[in-house]
């Protein structure tokens, strides 16, 4: 599977579309051949390192059609741009330089790829592959969780990512993939790729499940809440789509109750654990005493102290009497947090302006589409939007400031602005709109 997907990809990128060239790189971030059981029946190469290498070629042999996707033309990522410009400035007073400049490169890394992504994706076609793509990497890793099952007590271990190796990471990293995988199996007609789309959503939602991620169960439940409510209360509407919608919501409940064992629903009730347990044993709620020594930490150093700051001056922040494990030396559990107290608040302020942007970005399109009667592009933005809900959801409980699956997001917003906007996409009406 893993080679079949290279090597396709690399065809039908030179064949068919470049900008397959990312879902490649997509596939390879989610297969992480390195950390799989299957890895050592491969070459131990770069893999990564060759395919954005083939995305950079791609983008300089096509110029005369990438260059029409000006990265100045879109905020999201010219926010992003500035955010790793700040965490580069903050190598110079890093508490912690040696390892500050490691994820440092990594961030201008991403940054990078994240621009020759983009300058890839040049029609609605391209930007669906990319979408198409996400679901499809993200159903791998679901599939392989499925494969391993619950190997550490009641949760997944062992089956991260490059960037997010423990399970809350991983989940995290595919819980915006639900909604689009709901969105793709609404508006497809062909029963084939029907059954796909569900079978990944199955997937994606068993995975959760197993992993048992609190914050992963908010984000997915936010998203599809978020684009069922569109679904079934907008003007804008298909043939049927009401019926659809309340045939979506039964089946998704009957699905939940199936998925859903007792590990899991009582790790989601844990959520309502009450405050005072932070004071008996480390639990869910003594992040909420991380976040405070966190904001406090930051009146105290406003300009952040670079990677992982808030690990390194918590002791003085935690007060005693707060179980932390016998270790007071620990990570804040919120990117919100972890952003303030590593590029302070200009960094924090830059970062809240990256995803407002993006989101107000997705607001134009959804506008535009309406305006020219699109019903289902109308709808695939508003899915994309229900995306960035469950990683903002989720990234609120663990550090994901530099996470891949953010900047991928913050890059859809800024192609679909490019592709539908910038470019003004007309399309042919949907046939099945009733406005």
């Amino acid at each position: 599977m893993f080679l079949g997907t290279l090597v396709g990809g690399f065809i039908l990128s030179l064949r068919h579309s470049i900008a397959i060239a990312f879902v490649v790189y997509q596939a390879i971030y989610f297969f992480n051949p390195e950390k799989r059981w299957w890895g050592n029946l491969i070459p131990d190469i770069s893999y990564s390192f060759f395919i954005v290498l083939f995305m950079a070629i791609l983008v300089f042999a096509n110029s005369s059609v990438t260059k029409q996707n000006r990265i100045n033309d879109v905020p999201p990522l010219k926010w992003a741009i500035a955010v790793m410009v700040l965490y580069s400035i903050a190598y110079f007073y890093a508490i912690a330089p040696e390892y500050h400049y490691l994820f440092m490169v990594y961030f201008i890394k991403l940054i990078i790829i994240m621009c020759l992504a983009f300058k890839l994706i040049s029609t609605v076609k391209d930007f669906s592959y990319v979408l198409k793509g996400y679901i499809f990497a993200a159903w791998y890793v679901s599939f392989y969780v499925f494969q391993i099952g619950r190997n550490s007590g009641n949760r997944v271990e062992g089956v991260g990512l490059v960037d997010s190796p423990d399970a809350n990471g991983l989940a995290a990293a595919i819980a915006p993939a639900l909604v689009l995988s709901l969105y793709y199996y609404w508006t497809t007609k062909k029963y084939i790729w029907k059954a796909a789309y569900a079978l990944a959503g199955v997937f994606i939602a068993n995975a959760i499940v197993l992993i048992n991620s609190r914050g992963a169960f908010l984000a997915v439940a936010a998203s599809i809440a978020f684009f069922m409510f569109y679904m079934y209360t907008s003007s804008f509407q298909r043939k049927n789509q009401k019926k659809m919608a309340v045939f979506i919501t039964l089946a998704g409940l009957s699905g939940a109750l199936y998925l859903a064992d007792d590990d899991f629903i009582n790790r989601i009730t844990g959520i309502t654990e009450e405050a005072d347990k932070a004071e008996e044993q480390e639990s869910g709620a003594t992040r909420m005493v991380f976040w405070k020594a966190a904001w406090e930490m930051t009146k105290d150093h406003p300009y952040g102290n670079g990677y992982r700051g808030f690990n390194y001056f918590s002791p003085f922040y935690i007060p005693d009497g707060i179980d932390t494990g016998g270790n007071k030396s620990r990570s804040v559990h919120s990117t919100w947090f972890e952003t303030l107290t590593e590029v302070g608040y200009l960094g924090f302020s830059f970062f809240i302006m990256m995803l407002w942007s993006a989101w107000q970005h997705l607001k134009k399109v959804k506008s535009y589409l309406r305006n020219n009667q699109l019903v289902d592009e109308y709808f695939k933005i508003i899915a994309l939007q229900g995306s960035l809900i469950a990683f903002v959801i989720a990234m609120t409980f663990l550090n994901r400031m530099r996470a891949e699956i953010l900047y991928w997001l913050i890059m859809f917003s800024a192609a679909a602005y490019n592709v539908y906007v910038l470019k003004k996409y007309a399309g042919q009406p949907n046939s099945q709109s009733n406005t």
